[in-house]
């Protein structure tokens, strides 16, 4: 099995713009952009922070993020608590029954109040395409909409949604979306993009039970986030090649440089659906100081996706994934997701942060 390959030779596969054709280290985050009118202007700033948000998430990915609150014991237990209840109609038993695995300490409790709050983002960028549909539709839908009925189940009748479900990778499926959630240690994270028309077509999604090898020939990459937290520590040295390490660094830009790499190991990792089961060493992380790139992975029968190269007897052909770091405060960000020359990944701006309390209060 042979190395992820960065491929810089072409930049129009990889590169993340935004929709004025800057990259999205130019772009400001997501500004509410003309003094609003008509509908618009009944919409709060953050409304239309949200509602911007959505629209950018037809045309490209859309990163969220939220800091946890900085609860602990019981006012943790009771927040989280609190959150699973109001985010209850739009999860599936799978979901839940993730979200109610983690036990009752300070530890595990932080860990699942940042997988809510991760959920909370998706569903709360899903409910603001909601009220930017209803806006634009004008008052022919207005009798039908989720304005009359303020509610998640209002809001998830109209949009025809069964809720957010989860395949048997792990990956959140929500019918119509792309998404993808990260956990720093300090801030959740959302990643996401609106498929339109086509929301039927879930080709990165299977269930467990369909797992024939006719199935696994299909098995595609998906959308993917990484965060890491500035201040964490670097994994073993053993998870990169000799090549990743010999840049003579100070200690500090050392750790630095060691988690930027990692961020991008693990967003293409996460991308290809093979989490930890390949070695992280194998993943090419691309050159020093490198900000996007492609890597990619080849199918292997009934192994799904190897990293490297392909083979003069590789019949099936290989993915390509484009890579991205996208600025965001005190973390190492990368977005991952599969590119192809007609359709380059992109990403539409700066991350969204959002204040957990504004997006429980706008949840009902």
């Amino acid at each position: 099995m042979g190395k992820a390959g960065t491929d810089e030779r072409f930049p129009e596969q990889s590169l993340f713009l935004s929709p004025s054709g800057q990259t999205s280290a130019e772009q400001a985050d997501f500004p509410p952009a003309t003094q609003p009118s008509g509908a618009w202007a009944q919409a709060s700033v953050a409304d239309l922070r949200w509602i911007w948000a959505a629209q950018a998430a037809k045309r490209g990915i859309v990163i969220l993020y939220s800091p946890l609150p900085r609860l602990e014991g019981l006012a943790l237990h009771h927040w989280c608590a609190h959150l699973e209840e109001v985010l209850m109609p739009w999860l599936s038993p799978a979901q839940l029954g993730h979200l109610q695995c983690f036990g009752s300490s300070d530890a595990a409790l932080k860990a699942r109040c940042s997988r809510l709050l991760a959920r909370a983002l998706l569903i709360r960028l899903v409910m603001a395409a909601t009220h930017a549909s209803i806006i634009t539709r004008g008052a022919a839908d207005a009798a039908q909409s989720p304005r009359q009925h303020a509610d998640m189940h209002s809001h998830m009748a109209w949009l025809s949604l069964k809720g957010l479900d989860i395949d048997y990778l792990g990956r959140p499926v929500m019918p119509g979306w792309r998404a993808a959630f990260s956990h720093s240690g300090h801030a959740a994270f959302c990643a996401a993009f609106h498929l339109g028309h086509e929301g039927n077509n879930q080709p990165c999604h299977q269930n467990a039970e369909s797992l024939d090898s006719e199935a696994l020939q299909e098995f595609r990459p998906c959308l993917a986030v990484d965060a890491e937290s500035l201040i964490n520590p670097p994994p073993n040295p053993r998870a990169y090649s000799g090549k990743e390490l010999a840049a003579p660094l100070a200690k500090e830009s050392s750790t630095r440089d060691a988690l930027r790499r990692w961020t991008i190991k693990e967003a293409l990792l996460k991308s290809a659906g093979l989490g930890l089961s390949r070695d992280p060493a194998l993943v090419n992380s691309g050159f020093f100081g490198q900000r996007r790139g492609r890597a990619q992975f080849c199918h292997e029968g009934s192994t799904g996706f190897s990293i490297g190269p392909i083979s003069a007897r590789q019949t099936t052909p290989c993915r390509y994934i484009g890579w991205q770091l996208v600025p965001c405060a005190e973390h190492w960000l990368c977005v991952a997701a599969p590119v192809s020359s007609e359709r380059p990944l992109l990403v539409t701006g700066r991350p969204l942060r959002a204040h957990w309390s504004g997006v429980l209060n706008s949840l009902g």
